[in-house]
């Protein structure tokens, strides 16, 4: 009984020094693909992120198969949780747009419950010659359209993207539905 509670205050003691500690990155990449294949397109796309190096903030090349050969033609974050969609920034919308290389493949997207960015998350999709909807109004179908608190959305980060989008020759944008505020 008492090598029992020294081995546990031992094995205690190594975790505390960071001996012994194993991160999620630190797993095998098809146990994390094969984790990631329950989830939403968008979820595995913000699990991959998790992964992703901060550093240069830049998808790590070992991660993009997390993703997975989702049909990334619609974006919606209406698809996860409210709560994590009105805690999600500019940095992290910005970082999922740069993963799943946005700029070519999202043809409509959807920033439902993102109520705490301004819009400069989506300066990756500048220049984008596919997107074709880009619905910023923050709300789900059927939702009340006046937010309160007012989100901080801003047109001064948004409209020069959307300003690029359409002076790219062969320009698809049909549609762009803004917040009611």
């Amino acid at each position: 009984m008492a090598s029992e509670t020294t081995n546990t205050s031992s094995k205690r003691r190594k975790t505390e020094q960071g001996i012994g500690t194993c991160l999620l990155s630190d797993l095998p990449i098809g146990i994390l693909e094969h984790t990631a294949s329950f989830l939403a397109p968008i979820s595995r796309a913000l699990f991959a992120v998790t992964l992703t190096n901060y550093e240069n903030n830049l998808p790590s090349g070992n991660y993009s198969s997390i993703t997975g050969a989702a049909d990334w033609d619609t974006l919606d974050f209406g698809e996860i949780e409210k709560e994590l969609a009105a805690r999600l920034t500019d940095d992290d919308l910005s970082s999922v747009l740069q993963h799943i290389d946005a700029v070519h493949n999202v043809k409509k997207l959807k920033l439902t419950n993102c109520t705490n960015i301004t819009g400069g998350g989506i300066e990756p999709l500048r220049g984008s010659t596919v997107i074709e909807q880009i619905d910023i109004s923050l709300i789900g179908d059927g939702e009340n359209p006046r937010l309160d608190p007012e989100p901080p959305i801003s047109l001064e980060a948004v409209l020069p993207v959307l300003d690029s989008i359409i002076q790219s020759e062969g320009c698809a944008l049909k549609d762009v539905q803004y917040p009611m505020a």
